[in-house]
């Protein structure tokens, strides 16, 4: 599965602001509005990290940073007007501090102001089409049964010590083949809400023992859905058992 990161950008004022001859801004000092001829103009790349973890946690949103813009059209200051998740907005913050900016003109002089920067947090995924060859057939195709397989020992997977620190939480279900002896084959993850417990739930399912599923009283391979729930104890932060 690819991942592509997805930064929008923008900056804006108020509503209506480009058609406006003149516009309103906030003052440097925080004390009121002042009237420019011309608003900042986001000048140089902004780049902001996408922190791994959040990558792997599927986190996504928007920061709503709070800059203020000097009369070179660097930024003097930055903070935190509405944030997402901490990791984005720490993220946001440090991109957003080595921004270049025109700065902000009344009466032909650059003046120094505050403005409005969201930065926008989005995955985009990419989805691996299944492929229809003989291969792949039997991901999808199965024995009949009469009797499904059980299991006799189920293995609990390991929580990812840094999910836990975050507070991430979310299931995952496996699609397992369980053979004729009862030990699983092989897997596919059908959905999941964070790829940080893909791996600890495969690890799971292949240490998990079956008893194999049964046909006219002959044990036959089948496929099967294994759910996985990663839980925190509220305000603990450890795991649910």
């Amino acid at each position: 599965m690819k991942t592509k990161l997805i930064f929008l950008i923008i900056i804006f004022s108020f509503a209506g602001l480009a058609a406006q001859q003149k516009a309103k801004m906030q003052k440097a000092d925080e004390s009121g509005f002042i009237e420019v001829d011309e608003i900042p103009v986001l000048k140089s790349q902004l780049n902001p990290a996408y922190p791994e973890i959040a990558k792997l946690a599927g986190i996504e949103g928007t920061v709503y940073l709070k800059l203020l813009i000097d009369e070179k059209g660097n930024v003097a200051d930055a903070k935190v007007e509405q944030g997402a998740k901490e990791m984005l907005d720490n993220s946001a913050l440090n991109a957003a501090r080595q921004a270049k900016f025109s700065p902000a003109v009344l009466n032909d002089k650059p003046v120094k102001v505050w403005v409005i920067l969201p930065v926008a947090f989005k995955l985009s995924i990419e989805k691996k089409e299944v492929q229809s060859g003989k291969e792949k057939q039997d991901e999808y195709i199965t024995e009949a049964f009469d009797k499904a397989p059980e299991l006799i020992n189920a293995v609990t997977p390991v929580y990812p010590e840094e999910a836990k620190v975050n507070k991430i939480t979310g299931n995952v279900y496996v699609k397992v083949l369980v053979g004729k002896d009862g030990i699983p084959q092989k897997t596919i993850i059908i959905k999941s809400d964070a790829q940080f417990f893909n791996q600890p739930s495969i690890d799971a399912v292949m240490k998990s023992k079956f008893s194999p599923a049964l046909q006219k009283n002959k044990p036959v391979a089948v496929w099967i859905v294994l759910p996985y729930k990663f839980a925190l104890d509220e305000g603990s932060g450890k795991e649910k058992k």
